[in-house]
């Protein structure tokens, strides 16, 4: 394929995911010389799993409609036509000759057992957004976070990594179709998906993360009436930054300290007597994260994103504690 049915492949599959609830993927361990077809697309779900052989087709007409559906009707094994666009008159043709489909705006046609999915209508995505895609921007990084904090995850089902990370299927496939363009996620067909290159995708999603997702996360900054922020921490609310760094490594006193809550900020606000102040050295921020982080500190935030919050601070000795929650928290875990 080229690299522009890639991309329609990418986001034919992300779109049938959204549609669908499916985990809509590229099953890139089946050779296809035989066959002299595109690839082959697997969708899993409760019912069971499915596996097409796919036909990409850069423009679908009415005047290359029979060829194409002739060619994907005579396949030994069932076939899928993927196209950018399906419109209604062509989507019905198609379902008349019995021939799945899909495009890159989530039309789709599958009756093979034990699916049977027919969506039509759905507004036509133009070819200038049909984008290689960037894992990292704010969505994905959420998803690459949940990989890195479980990197066993990657090959969990969409919707398990969905559930997890708080995005959409759409966006879960959209990711990890652009990892495996980085390299940073490779498929072993019946093995899994694996990630590679843990290291240099970590201080890739640091620096992403400090530009792109976390300013979105900023609830507001406040001063304490009274209240020592060691009293401050739970299951709705956990420390990350300078906060958590002074307790797991006893000797930094923070400048400021920062809490990701999963209740309501007011709610937080009002136990613990705070004020709000544009300059304040309390910050609160959304936790976005929806899984429990396997470690023994469970009142503090993943230590990824303990290592993050001290390296996007800029300040020295922040960046020297740093290396040290990676090296005693991280590092161990990758390797």
């Amino acid at each position: 394929m080229t690299e522009k049915e890639k991309n329609l492949v990418s986001q034919a599959i992300a779109a049938a995911s959204q549609s669908t609830g499916l985990d809509v993927a590229v099953d890139q361990s089946s050779g296809l010389a035989t066959e002299r077809m595109d690839c082959i697309i697997t969708m899993r779900g409760q019912s069971g799993e499915v596996r097409l052989t796919a036909e990409v087709v850069r423009n679908l007409t009415t005047s290359n409609l029979g060829p194409v559906a002739a060619k994907v009707k005579n396949l030994r094994t069932t076939g899928l036509l993927i196209a950018p666009y399906v419109n209604r008159n062509l989507a019905e043709n198609l379902k008349g000759m019995g021939i799945p489909f899909m495009d890159s705006s989530g039309n789709l046609f599958i009756n093979v057992q034990p699916y049977f999915i027919y969506v039509v209508g759905q507004k036509r995505v133009e070819e200038a957004s049909i984008a290689q895609g960037s894992a990292f921007n704010p969505m994905g990084l959420k998803v690459i976070f949940t990989l890195l904090c479980m990197p066993v995850r990657v090959s969990s089902v969409y919707r398990d990594i969905a559930e997890d990370s708080g995005v959409s299927l759409g966006t879960v496939a959209n990711t990890l179709a652009a990892l495996e363009r980085s390299g940073f996620v490779v498929d072993k067909g019946d093995r899994g998906r694996i990630l590679e290159r843990v290291e240099e995708l970590l201080r890739r999603w640091v620096v992403e993360y400090a530009e792109r997702l976390r300013p979105k996360l900023l609830l507001g900054r406040f001063s304490p009436v009274e209240h020592s922020w060691r009293g401050m921490g739970g299951p709705t609310h956990f420390l990350g930054g300078e906060t958590a760094a002074a307790l797991l490594t006893d000797h930094l006193k923070p400048a400021v300290q920062t809490f990701y809550l999963k209740g309501e900020l007011k709610d937080f606000a009002i136990a613990n007597r705070l004020k709000k102040d544009p300059q304040g050295p309390v910050e609160c921020l959304k936790a976005f994260w929806r899984f429990k982080y396997p470690w023994e500190h469970g009142h503090m935030a993943p230590p990824l994103i303990i290592y993050a919050d001290l390296l996007a601070s800029g300040d020295p000795r922040n960046i020297e504690t740093a290396e040290t929650i990676h090296e005693r928290f991280l590092a161990p875990y990758y390797t």
